[in-house]
């Protein structure tokens, strides 16, 4: 018989908003700091600023895949994940009028 309780502890939820938490705040801080700069500089960050929130839903999706072969909450990480490429999305079209101008 199996256990309702979640098998891979009940941090998953904190580990969830902290990995986010995390991507989406280096990710607008690179866009703040891209606009504070000027020249190669800002369009290097303009560039970097989605790459680092997809590489944070990449991580969180890999992360999905480890808690689906243990049999854990995935759903939850699938979750962070989809939001994380939502916001990937969203930098991407803020911050290509930068790159244009």
């Amino acid at each position: 018989m199996t256990s309702p309780l979640p098998q891979n502890g009940t941090n998953d939820f904190r580990a969830i908003l902290t990995h986010a938490g995390i991507t989406v705040a280096l990710g607008l801080g690179l866009l703040l700091l891209a606009h504070a700069t000027s020249g190669s500089v800002q369009t290097v960050l303009v560039v970097a600023s989605p790459v680092v929130v997809l590489l944070g839903a990449s991580a969180m999706l890999y992360r999905t895949y480890l808690a689906w072969k243990r049999n854990g909450r995935w759903q939850v990480w699938q979750g962070g994940a989809w939001f994380l490429l939502f916001f990937f999305i969203v930098m991407l079209f803020n911050s290509a009028p930068l790159l244009f101008e």
